[in-house]
Protein backbone atom coordinates (compact mmCIF):
# COMPACT_ATOMS: atom_id res chain seq x y z
CA UNK A 1 0.00 0.00 0.00
CA UNK A 2 1.19 3.09 -0.88
CA UNK A 3 1.58 6.07 1.51
CA UNK A 4 -1.08 8.16 -0.06
CA UNK A 5 -3.62 5.02 0.16
CA UNK A 6 -2.27 4.63 4.08
CA UNK A 7 -2.69 8.30 4.85
CA UNK A 8 -6.68 8.04 3.00
CA UNK A 9 -6.96 4.68 4.91
CA UNK A 10 -6.63 6.47 7.86
CA UNK A 11 -8.11 9.31 7.16
CA UNK A 12 -11.44 7.00 6.35
CA UNK A 13 -11.31 5.61 9.66
CA UNK A 14 -12.10 9.25 11.74
CA UNK A 15 -14.18 11.35 8.80
CA UNK A 16 -16.61 11.00 6.58
CA UNK A 17 -14.63 10.19 3.62
CA UNK A 18 -17.48 11.01 1.09
CA UNK A 19 -17.69 14.04 2.18
CA UNK A 20 -15.30 17.08 0.31
CA UNK A 21 -12.44 17.94 2.31
CA UNK A 22 -9.93 20.83 2.30
CA UNK A 23 -6.52 19.28 0.79
CA UNK A 24 -3.19 21.22 1.00
CA UNK A 25 0.14 20.38 -1.16
CA UNK A 26 3.04 21.25 -0.61
CA UNK A 27 4.91 22.48 -3.78
CA UNK A 28 8.50 23.98 -3.46
CA UNK A 29 10.52 26.02 -5.93
CA UNK A 30 13.80 27.53 -5.84
CA UNK A 31 12.67 30.82 -6.70
CA UNK A 32 10.06 33.26 -6.47
CA UNK A 33 9.54 33.36 -10.28
CA UNK A 34 9.05 29.82 -10.48
CA UNK A 35 6.70 29.58 -7.63
CA UNK A 36 4.75 32.16 -9.80
CA UNK A 37 5.01 30.17 -12.80
CA UNK A 38 3.50 26.68 -10.49
CA UNK A 39 0.85 28.59 -8.81
CA UNK A 40 -0.31 30.02 -11.84
CA UNK A 41 -0.69 26.58 -13.42
CA UNK A 42 -2.22 25.55 -9.94
CA UNK A 43 -4.51 28.21 -10.23
CA UNK A 44 -5.70 27.32 -14.10
CA UNK A 45 -6.58 23.63 -12.53
CA UNK A 46 -8.94 25.17 -10.35
CA UNK A 47 -6.80 25.20 -6.79
CA UNK A 48 -6.46 28.10 -4.41
CA UNK A 49 -2.77 28.72 -3.91
CA UNK A 50 -0.73 30.73 -1.68
CA UNK A 51 3.03 31.52 -2.15
CA UNK A 52 5.62 32.53 0.70
CA UNK A 53 9.53 31.79 1.01
CA UNK A 54 9.95 28.88 2.57
CA UNK A 55 10.95 27.84 6.08
CA UNK A 56 14.48 27.07 4.96
CA UNK A 57 14.84 30.97 3.98
CA UNK A 58 15.90 29.62 0.62
CA UNK A 59 13.47 28.00 -1.63
CA UNK A 60 9.80 29.54 -1.93
CA UNK A 61 6.58 27.50 -0.56
CA UNK A 62 3.32 27.41 -3.23
CA UNK A 63 1.09 25.91 -0.79
CA UNK A 64 -2.19 24.71 -2.94
CA UNK A 65 -5.86 23.78 -1.70
CA UNK A 66 -8.67 22.01 -3.30
CA UNK A 67 -12.19 20.89 -1.66
CA UNK A 68 -12.15 17.24 -2.97
CA UNK A 69 -13.32 13.63 -1.92
CA UNK A 70 -10.39 12.05 -1.23
CA UNK A 71 -9.73 8.71 -3.32
CA UNK A 72 -6.50 6.65 -4.13
CA UNK A 73 -7.09 7.29 -7.73
CA UNK A 74 -7.45 11.16 -7.31
CA UNK A 75 -4.64 11.36 -5.05
CA UNK A 76 -2.35 9.45 -7.20
CA UNK A 77 -3.03 11.47 -10.27
CA UNK A 78 -2.88 15.03 -8.08
CA UNK A 79 0.73 13.66 -7.15
CA UNK A 80 2.02 12.92 -10.71
CA UNK A 81 0.59 16.23 -11.50
CA UNK A 82 2.10 18.06 -8.53
CA UNK A 83 5.71 16.52 -9.05
CA UNK A 84 5.83 16.70 -12.91
CA UNK A 85 5.07 20.85 -12.43
CA UNK A 86 8.05 20.96 -9.52
CA UNK A 87 10.16 19.11 -11.92
CA UNK A 88 9.69 21.32 -14.36
CA UNK A 89 11.07 23.96 -12.56
CA UNK A 90 13.38 21.88 -10.59
CA UNK A 91 11.38 22.09 -7.86
CA UNK A 92 9.88 19.64 -5.01
CA UNK A 93 6.30 17.88 -4.53
CA UNK A 94 6.50 17.56 -0.72
CA UNK A 95 3.21 15.62 -0.01
CA UNK A 96 -0.59 17.07 1.24
CA UNK A 97 -2.76 16.83 4.25
CA UNK A 98 -6.25 17.17 4.80
CA UNK A 99 -8.16 19.29 7.01
CA UNK A 100 -10.40 16.15 8.82
CA UNK A 101 -13.65 17.41 9.38
CA UNK A 102 -15.86 14.50 11.11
Amino acid sequence: MSNDAQAIAEFAAVADASAPHTVLHYVYAPSRKSAGVIAKELKRRGFRTEERLGADGLDWLVLAQHEVVLSNDLMATTRSALEALADEVDGEYDGWEVDVRR
